[in-house]
Parts: structure tokens; sequence; C-alpha cells
């Protein structure tokens, strides 16, 4: 039962307080109204908390009633570190960054395991303390050995990116593996990764699916989309599609966006699911409207064939282009074959330009087509663009052989 709500101005969070604390009482815990105030308005979620206070998120805080009741809580005896601790997040979210070290370290000095956590984190921020991430180390790390799972994570986190400590990948395994340990969904999955990848350790897919699995029994969506991918190619364990569409759709449904494309993927395709061209293009579309641009790319090819969707080179393009605009290279191809191959947009000089914006970008798809497949005008237009660039000398003749396919090579390796 959640007693008050986290909008609540103090008064309100009071006086709920008084009327609620003999429910507290047939718990056995002797709190005050300030107290049970407090808690409900800037507690840690993750804290050991009396029974029906649930906590609150960080970014959820309100920050001017949750000040005011734990300050009011702090003021009456006898010294409480949770309050302490509490009294730090509401001013740390509130940007008063002295008051909340002060709290911070009165937390600390109280025994309040998490203190050090939340100092670590202060310190990191952009306050204008003299103090930076190298500052964090020692409290976070004062908070990871004394059990708080997410303080072994964040300084996994630092060791692994060099965020405030030499960047170490073993250190930040030793961490991840305390937090995963002690139960944190993320430390788990980053212990996945690192064995899936072989960061910092051997790879090890079979012992990167068993850290995904437990990532993913506990919630954690990445886990899911990873471990799906896992069964879908038979790394670490049995090939699965049908399970790896399962744990894809999971995900998918609690908004991974990646998990999403994976499981339009299967769905265009017909793999462990009936194939279902219009349930893939609405998957590619929730993803690719979150930002996954692997899914741009996807939605744009189904617009341009008229897979699933009416056929529309209009909206393909619109795709292709935020998929370049999001960073992946390849869309420039993309959009050279829809100047080159649909009616409606056909431009052959467009279309060459474009090769050659993705040859210069890094993408080496157009020196890889095989000579049939080239329009003979774009394939003209394209030897024009490589002779004005100096690396083509041959005949303007539309054939897309060796001397073609050389001079798009050379604009490759020039791009640097």
């Amino acid at each position: 039962m959640r007693l008050f709500t986290k909008t609540a101005p103090v008064g309100a969070l009071l006086a709920a307080a008084l009327a609620t604390t003999a429910l507290f009482a047939q718990d056995g815990a002797d709190l005050s109204p300030p107290t049970l105030a407090c808690d409900t308005a800037a507690a840690h979620p993750g804290d050991d908390l009396p029974a029906g206070i649930t906590g609150t998120d960080f970014a959820a805080i309100d920050t001017a009633p949750a000040i005011t009741a734990c300050a009011q809580a702090r003021a009456a005896p006898p010294d409480d570190g949770r309050m302490a601790y509490n009294h730090a997040r509401a001013l740390h979210a509130a940007g008063a960054a002295e008051a909340a070290r002060e709290a911070y370290l009165a937390a600390q000095d109280l025994g309040h395991a998490r203190a050090g956590l939340g100092l670590g984190l202060l310190y990191r921020d952009d306050n204008g303390l003299p103090f930076g991430p190298a500052d964090a180390i020692a409290p976070i790390e004062q908070a990871a050995r004394a059990g708080v799972a997410d303080a072994a994570f964040e300084l996994g986190w630092a060791h692994a990116g060099g965020l405030g400590v030499e960047a170490d990948a073993v250190q930040a395994l030793r961490w991840y593996r305390r937090a995963a340990e002690l139960g944190l969904p993320q430390a788990q999955f980053e212990l996945g990764w690192a064995a899936e990848m072989g960061i910092g350790m051997a790879a090890d897919a079979a012992l990167a699916a068993d850290w995904y699995r437990k990532a993913a029994e506990a919630g954690n969506l990445m886990a899911m989309n990873n471990l799906g991918w896992l069964h879908a190619q038979g790394e670490g364990v049995a090939r699965d599609p049908a399970r790896a569409v399962a744990l894809y759709r999971a995900a998918a449904e609690g908004g991974e966006p990646v998990a999403m494309g994976n499981l339009a993927w299967m769905l265009e395709n017909g793999i462990g699911t009936p194939q279902d061209a219009g349930a893939a293009a609405r998957w590619y579309a929730s993803a690719a409207e979150a930002g996954e641009a692997q899914s741009m790319l996807a939605l744009g090819n189904l617009h341009l064939l008229g897979h699933g969707v009416p056929r529309d080179p209009v909206t393909a393009l619109r795709w292709f282009h935020k998929a370049r605009m999001a960073g992946r290279v390849e869309a420039l191809s993309y959009i050279g074959e829809v100047y080159e191959r649909a009616a409606e947009k056909r431009d052959p000089g467009r279309a060459a330009a474009f090769y050659i914006r993705a040859l210069e970008a890094g993408d080496g798809w157009p020196a890889s087509r095989m000579a049939s497949t080239w329009d003979d005008e774009t394939a003209r237009a394209l030897q024009r663009l490589l002779q004005a660039a100096g690396t083509y000398s041959g005949p303007i003749d539309g054939v897309i052989g060796g001397g073609s396919r050389a001079a798009m090579r050379a604009i490759l390796a020039g791009r640097d």
C-alpha cells in the first residue's frame, strides 16, 4: 500500500503520517510522522524501508516538500542515518550541491551504507564543487564493500570506462561480479556482455547465456534480447528460433527497441514464427520511432518494395535519410538505390552521387555489386564521377567491370 504521493506538499505529508503512524506501529516500527514523511518523499527504493514505503526514484523527487520533511525529521532525535541520506538525496536532486555533500557526509558518519554512493555520484556531477570523478571512487568503493549492489556496479562502470580511475576491464568485471552476485540485473547483463564479447576474459558464449538468463529472469530487457540472439544463432545454447522469438517479443513488449527490430526481422523472414510482413512492418516502425537505426533501414526497404506496407519510395527515402542522420553510413547506398530503381524518383546522376558518398563514408556495397545488377544510365553516371575523382580512366560504357570496381575501391581506401 502506498500511503502518500510524491507530489504532496509537506503539510499533507505530515498530516498523512500522523493519520497512519498506528499502521506502522502494528508492524513493530517506532516511527515519527516526520520520519514517515521524509521516507515517503525521498527514500531510495533499494533502502531497507518500513512496510508501506516504496521509495522514490531520484529523478521523481519533489524536492521542496522533501527537503522540508527531511530537515524536520533530522531535527528530531535520535540521529538517523537514513534521514540524513534522504535529506541529501532531496538536496542533491534540487541542485544544492554543498548542502547535499554535508548531508551525505553526515549519513556516512551515522553508518548509512548507501551514503557513499550518493556522495560519489554527487562528485561526478558538474555542479561547481571542487571534486570530480577521481574523488568519487573512494566513497563509492566504501558503499560497495558494505554490500550496496548498485555501488559495486558504479565502480565496475568507472573501471570499464576509465571514469576517475585507469580503465581496467579485469577490475570492472570484479565489481560487476560482486553486484551481480548481490542480485543486480544490470550487472548480470554486463557480465553476460563481457563473456559474449571477450572483454576482460576469454569469450565464452555459454557463460554469457548463463548471465543473460539470470538478468532476463529478473526482467532485464537487454538481457532478454541478447539471450534471444544467442538462441537464434545457436551460440552457447541450443539453436532455438522459437525461443529466440519468445525472448525478443518479451523484450519488445517491454519497450526494448533493438528487440523490436529483431522480432520484426524474424517475422519478416518467417524464422521461428509464421511469416507476417505486416506485423514485421509494425514492429520495425515501433523500433524506428524509438531511434533504432537498423530498423529505419529495414522499414524503408519494406516501403520501397511494398512488403507488409503500401509501396512508397518517398516514405522509404524518409526512413533512409533518418538512418543516415542516426549514423548508418550504408543508408547512403539505400538512398542511391531509390534514385536508381524507383520509377517515381528515378535520377541516375543523383543515384551515382549517393554511391560515391557511400564509398567516401566507408560503405563498400557499391563496389561489391555484380555487374548485371547495375542500371546502365546509373553505371555511366558513376563512371563519369569516378573519372572526375581521378580513380578511373576506362571507357564510359555502363559496364561495371574490374576497372570500375577498382576505382571504387580506391575511393573506399582513400576515405581517411
